[in-house]
């Protein structure tokens, strides 16, 4: 398993990941949503396009099974965030998910003390797997997903440094 920095070559790999991952995620809450692929893929054009901090875990086959992508938080000045993170559902339990959490926390300690992501409270797997990577519970609280429906959200906080 290698980590690597994204390239735009990588779009739209990192789209089916993180369509797979979520829609495997979350299948329990909801069927698919039409269209995620098309919408995400559009997305990591975009990230790609520009300045970014996106990496890729591949496959000892050389393809990509994991995406992250990190950068200032959106809502406080000087912390860091962890946007998205993802590893395809066949490789869950590989070291993809740890590899790419590792670089996260590498990369957003360069710049800032503390850091946060959000995850959909009914999200068991990956709330175990970021609290066993120290991410501390901050708050719940209701966000728009799924085609505008609110939903539970878990933010979670780490201090980098």
């Amino acid at each position: 398993m290698n980590v690597r920095g994204a390239t735009s070559a990588d779009a739209e790999a990192m789209a089916r990941v993180h369509t797979e991952s979520s829609d495997a995620a979350y299948a329990h809450i909801g069927a698919a949503q039409p269209g995620a692929y098309e919408r995400r893929l559009a997305v990591w054009r975009e990230v790609l396009g520009h300045e970014h901090s996106a990496f890729v875990a591949e496959a000892d086959d050389g393809s990509v099974v994991g995406v992250l992508s990190v950068g200032e938080s959106r809502e406080e000045d000087g912390v860091g965030e962890i946007y998205v993170i993802y590893v395809q559902p066949g490789s869950w339990g590989s070291s993809a998910g740890q590899l790419l959490i590792e670089r996260a926390h590498e990369v957003l300690a360069a710049r800032h003390d503390e850091a946060e992501l959000t995850v959909l409270a009914d999200n068991p797997r990956a709330r175990r797997f970021y609290e066993r990577n120290g991410w501390a519970l901050d708050e719940l609280r209701s966000e728009e997903h799924f085609g505008g429906q609110p939903a539970e959200v878990a933010r979670y906080r780490r201090q980098l440094r």
